[in-house]
């Protein structure tokens, strides 16, 4: 008991200083993409899990890595597009670079970076912040410690079936259920950025979020939603697969699955 209060300020310290560091790669990657003055959607080749790497993917993620050689943490790093970097650390910076990139490349505001901080899969995330890179509103959430935007709590949103927002992928892609679904519902949105999606019903803004693709590249991996599953949960929420068995995706970006991320349990009554 003795050593308790110590071991506290302790895990307050290194959660202020991990907070610190995600911000101050979020901001770069900010700053990065405001002053890029090339073609966002110039295509870069192919990065590691086979997936086409846009400019504005390379120019995020080199930001993020050329700031981690600043500030001087041995995290390993998870991207989407340089896949497992080995760093010597015991910890893993999961990094989507650019959240919604084809609504980057098309010029609609809606996009963020995203980072987390853990061990081995998203149940070992213990950090994680998703930044609006448009306006700048910054997601946070750390394990057992709540969430918050801009530093306000957030907390998901008692459901209410009059009065229903979900958030649905819908596309060519789509599953029929995601249809089914959307005419349950009052309203609908998909903001086509899953990290701000996750986020949006994080704060009580949006009821669910439902993806199911019929095709496996369009379902999600760790890197897109390590950080908004630990705000969402935090808030008070829940992130599971189409079975309804809580969502635990391993440290391999080549993993991906449809999902349902919901606020209040209510709303999963409505799910087909």
């Amino acid at each position: 008991m003795v050593h308790a209060p110590h071991i506290l300020i302790s895990c307050e310290v290194v959660a202020r200083a991990v907070k610190e560091i995600l911000e101050r790669l979020a901001d770069t990657v900010q700053r990065a993409v405001r002053d890029f003055r090339g073609d966002f959607g110039k295509k870069m080749g192919t990065g590691a899990y086979g997936v086409s790497t846009s400019a504005i993917d390379e120019v995020a993620e080199r930001a993020v890595l050329e700031e981690l050689e600043d500030v001087g943490e041995n995290l390993n790093v998870l991207s989407e597009e340089k896949g497992l970097i080995d760093r010597g650390g015991e910890l893993t910076l999961v990094l989507d670079p650019i959240d919604g990139t084809h609504n980057a490349e098309r010029g609609l505001p809606v996009y963020s970076t995203s980072l987390a901080v853990g061990r081995d899969s998203m149940e070992g995330a213990m950090y994680g912040l998703v930044r609006d890179l448009v306006s700048g509103k910054t997601y946070y959430a750390s394990k057992g410690g709540g969430a918050y935007l801009d530093g306000r709590r957030i907390n998901v949103r008692k459901f209410d079936p009059k009065d229903t927002l979900f958030t649905i992928y819908i596309g060519e892609n789509a599953h029929e259920d995601a249809y089914k679904l959307a005419r349950k519902v009052r309203r609908v949105r998909n903001l086509g950025a899953a990290s701000l999606d996750m986020c949006i019903v994080a704060s009580g803004a949006a009821d669910l979020y439902y993806l199911n693709s019929t095709v496996k590249y369009a379902e999600l991996r760790v890197v897109d939603i390590a950080a908004s599953a630990l705000i969402l949960r935090e808030a008070g929420g829940e992130v599971v697969d189409l079975n309804r068995k809580r969502l635990d995706l391993p440290y391999d970006a080549r993993q991906r699955s449809n999902l349902i991320a919901y606020g209040d349990a209510k709303a999963l009554e409505l799910v087909p």
